[in-house]
């Protein structure tokens, strides 16, 4: 069997996350309602952590595969 990278999900990942926060970050500026704003913006702040969160596991991850080789 062919061991599967684990990169790919967490690129994946950065991916999907990154379309939502540019999506979120439209509704938030172009919303006339405030409610709407105000939920929006709450929502790209945390897509922006999980995105963050990503990136850090990816950068853990190749740090890890320089030490091994």
């Amino acid at each position: 069997m062919k061991k599967k990278s684990s990169k790919q999900p967490l690129v994946v990942g950065c991916v999907l996350l990154g379309l939502l926060i540019i999506l979120g970050s439209l509704q938030v500026v172009f919303s006339p309602h405030t409610f709407v704003r105000v939920v929006m913006l709450i929502s790209v702040i945390g897509c922006s952590a999980g995105l963050g969160a990503f990136i850090r596991e990816f950068f853990i991850l190749r740090e890890k595969n320089q030490l091994n080789h």
